[in-house]
């Protein structure tokens, strides 16, 4: 196991016309850490977007999934069954983008669709990730009841109104 920073904390970041949106200082000093190159991988999670630095890519799926994938695609196929789109999911449907020193980098534009991310963007730790929330989506979909009163304090704070 490597000696990586884990992603923790939260905080509602404003989007801009362009998409551009700010890591939270608290991730963008772990994705920092963690990686060499200034590039976020962005992937669909859900209701939300999970968010990584490319030496968890490089790590996790590199070396854990891809012997899973290849075996479960094995199995798949020996088993006559049309194999999984496991590494299609794993290693095509993200998208790498890189963040300045600010930590400012453009939303995917597809993710942001389909997150439904318009003017805020809520961002959470999951150690080797982070979600980013459309605080809308979040609010009216996610059972924990906790993250929910923290998205609206942070809402508050900021004294927006969704």
């Amino acid at each position: 196991m490597t000696n990586r920073e884990l992603y923790e904390g939260f905080a509602l970041q404003a989007v801009d016309a362009k998409g551009r949106v700010a890591i939270p200082a608290d991730l963008r000093a772990a994705m920092e850490r963690n990686s060499e190159s200034r590039t976020i991988v962005v992937r669909r999670n859900g209701l939300c977007l999970s968010a990584y630095d490319v030496e968890r890519s490089k790590d996790e799926f590199g070396r854990i999934h891809n012997r899973e994938i290849e075996a479960e695609e094995k199995a798949g196929l020996d088993g006559g069954v049309v194999p999984t789109r496991a590494k299609a999911n794993a290693f095509g449907k993200v998208e790498r983008t890189p963040f300045d020193p600010s930590g400012r980098f453009i939303l995917p534009r597809f993710f942001k669709m389909k997150a439904g991310i318009g003017n805020w963007a809520f961002f959470v730790g999951h150690g080797d990730t982070f979600e980013i929330w459309a605080p809308e989506v979040l609010m009216a979909s996610s059972d924990d009841e906790e993250l929910k009163e923290i998205c609206a304090f942070c809402l508050d704070d900021k004294k927006v109104t969704l």
